[in-house]
């Protein structure tokens, strides 16, 4: 799908110009070149790690094109309710019909009520603002509808007339929701068997790293079988269990183990800092792990979490220090995801629209 390179008011995104950044042409197949190399693999260059232009180029080659995990479908149990997320730039929801299925769309106010993106709101941070439904600002939790339908909370993401919004692709992959920002996207690879939602509920936790960097920590291990848009690995957890990691690009993360799995969805919030939504998996016919279904496997898979974690960020803190630009060793993960970002940079289609859709006085330097 070729997305339309368009701007609402003064943005300084413009695809069709280029992504540079400290010297870099960050689309250029150099700038990964690199790392990408299976005997010594390495991180990106810092840029990748710490340069608006490179989270522009990420939500123009991969956020707007790939199958993203954004929560579970028990989160939305019941007709109406509205699960948000917030990918790359775009304001997006899912909403549970009235038959059971699921709709996805994009949300009626992607700047809030701004007539243009504000400044600030171009820092590569999500902000907490009061209209909670924008591309730039942090997602809200699950809205549950009232008993006569939608309620006034979700007039920011649905507008007075829902069906009227750009959709956005949704299936229900198993337990949990993927979407696609392309409606008529081929579908993602079949989910695994067997797996359901311990809990209605998912948790988050931030952490002070990039994505990029948390995807690959939280599948540290040796891999097993590579497909297009997976890759699986075996390794062991904090307590030296056994476990199994299977990874779906660009943002889920499966760890199997205590006769669990624990769901990762990541999603970035800022250049270095990442929002995991956590969900509990079984198998249909396994029991929870402990009596009270969670209270014991939630403090445990959290901890797991922050253990995995904690190499991802001192690994950021230090891409700010003076020894930034020394090379820096990845794992198979690491290697795995830096070629599919690669390859999704070089195939992105080339700009054909390069008019705003429309322009404000600030745009036009009136």
């Amino acid at each position: 799908m070729a997305l339309a390179v368009a701007s609402a008011g003064f943005v300084p995104d413009r695809p069709d110009l280029g992504h540079r950044a400290e010297g870099f042409d960050l689309a250029n197949p150099a700038f990964f070149a690199d790392s990408l190399d299976p005997g010594a693999p390495r991180l990106l260059p810092p840029a990748a790690y710490r340069a608006l232009a490179f989270a522009e180029l990420e939500d123009d080659a991969v956020w707007t094109r790939s199958w993203l995990a954004i929560g579970l479908g028990a989160e939305i149990p019941s007709p109406g309710d509205l699960l948000p997320f917030t990918a790359g730039h775009h304001g997006l929801h899912v909403q549970r019909e009235p038959d059971g299925g699921l709709v996805g769309r994009f949300n009626k106010a992607q700047h809030g009520g701004c007539r243009a993106v504000p400044l600030q709101c171009r820092t590569g941070t999500k902000t907490r603002c009061s209209f909670t439904a924008c591309g730039y600002s942090r997602d809200g939790a699950v809205l549950p509808a009232g008993p006569d339908g939608p309620t006034p909370a979700m007039h920011q993401y649905l507008g007075l007339r829902p069906e009227r919004l750009l959709p956005v692709a949704v299936r229900a992959w198993g337990p949990l929701v993927r979407i696609n920002l392309d409606p008529a996207a081929a579908p993602p690879e079949p989910p695994r068997e067997g797996l359901t939602a311990l809990t209605g509920e998912t948790r988050w936790a931030e952490f002070s790293a990039n994505w990029k960097l948390a995807m690959q920590a939280l599948a540290e291990g040796e891999p097993l079988a590579e497909a297009s848009d997976s890759l699986r690995l075996t390794g062991r957890l904090a307590t030296g269990e056994l476990a199994t990691i299977a990874v779906y690009f660009p943002n889920l993360v499966l760890i199997a183990g205590r006769a669990e799995t624990c769901a990762v969805m990541l999603q970035p919030t800022a250049l270095g800092q990442t929002l995991l939504r956590i969900g509990l998996l079984g198998s249909g016919d396994a029991e929870p792990a402990a009596a009270a279904p969670g209270r014991m496997s939630w403090d445990a898979w959290l901890a797991e979490i922050a253990a995995r974690m904690a190499p991802a960020v001192a690994t950021q803190a230090a891409l700010t220090g003076p020894e930034a630009d020394d090379p820096r060793p990845t794992n198979a993960a690491g290697l795995w995801l830096q070629r599919n970002i690669a390859a999704r940079v070089l195939a992105r289609p080339a700009a054909t629209e390069t008019q705003p859709l429309y322009a404000t006085a600030q745009g036009r330097g009136c």
